[in-house]
């Protein structure tokens, strides 16, 4: 799978021609590095060539040996080839592999796998009394909000629903002070106007009272691989009704959302795993990225950054 859409907003959020920039440029990269020794190394100031998947989808596709063969290809003037947060391998996997891998650990992604009904399996994985929060919390937003949900391919480049998404999100960006917004307006209409444009659902709750957008959340629903995989969301705190949890109700809508496009398998995206947990999460898989040595002279360098990632 190419994903030339998430291809095209990866070079856009990050302003360059190609998907190639140093180690520490890219935002999830620089987030594995914050407060360690090695911050500042050179290792990590060497070029890295992104791999499909680019960050956007929280678990990428494993290549095939041939395609990462012609992806090394691709980054023939990087110092590494890097291929984005795939499920963990073992050494058996990585051995039918021409190339030189290194497995470097990233994160945990938690997923609600829906055995059943939706409302059974969230009784099950969350308890009794936080379901019961949790639907309280959701016809307590219903009551004040209403929601609509749109698909990105039947949003004009100029949709205000896209400008209003953009700036919720970019909200959570300054929040949590992350070091690049991967969802500009730019990046917005580029995925809007792509073949994958289909595949991606903005859900946006809107004040009753004023009709203002307070809440919006982006998600990609993949029905090759089973998986309804919720992305971002962001809101404005300020206009947010008293009284309100739209983070607590925004899982639930969307888990409904999934439920009516036939999914059973919701990723919930990497990071914050104990909350995720909280919010219905039954299942949590090890996540890592891997870098193919191509002009680097650093292996080993790259080799001891992994283990010590490891231990």
């Amino acid at each position: 799978m190419e994903l030339h859409a998430q291809r095209d907003a990866f070079c856009i959020s990050y302003g360059v021609s190609r998907p190639q920039l140093p180690l520490c440029g890219i935002a999830h990269w620089e987030a594995t590095l914050k407060g360690t020794v090695v911050q500042h190394s050179a290792l990590h100031e060497e070029q890295a060539y992104v791999a499909p998947g680019f960050f956007y989808l929280p678990v990428s596709e494993r290549p095939d040996p041939h395609h990462l063969n012609s992806l090394a290809q691709e980054a023939h003037t990087a110092d590494w080839l890097l291929v984005p947060s795939m499920e963990k391998s073992t050494d058996s996997m990585r051995l039918q592999y021409e190339q030189k891998i290194i497995p470097v650990p990233f994160m945990q992604v938690a997923y609600l796998q829906v055995e059943g009904t939706l409302d059974e399996c969230l009784l099950t994985s969350m308890g009794r009394k936080h379901y019961k929060e949790m639907m309280r919390l959701t016809r307590r937003a219903e009551d004040i909000c209403h929601t609509q949900v749109y698909r990105l391919d039947e949003l004009s480049e100029n949709s205000e629903v896209l400008a209003a998404f953009s700036l919720l999100q970019s909200f959570n960006v300054d929040k949590y002070q992350h070091v690049k917004n991967l969802y500009p307006l730019e990046a917005m209409q580029a995925l809007a106007r792509s073949t994958e444009g289909s595949k991606y659902y903005i859900k946006i709750n809107y004040d009753k009272t004023t009709d203002a957008p307070v809440y919006g959340s982006l998600s990609y629903a993949d029905e090759q691989r089973g998986v309804f995989s919720q992305l971002v969301q962001g809101q404005d705190r300020r206009r947010v009704p008293t009284g309100l949890n739209l983070y607590v109700s925004d899982y639930y809508q969307l888990y409904k959302v999934a439920e009516s496009l036939g999914f059973k398998s919701n990723c919930l995206g990497r990071g914050a795993i104990d909350m995720k947990i909280r919010m219905g999460a039954n299942r949590v898989l090890e996540l890592e990225n891997w870098l193919i040595p191509i002009r680097t002279s650093n292996p080993h360098q790259m080799h001891e950054f992994s283990n010590a990632r490891d231990s």
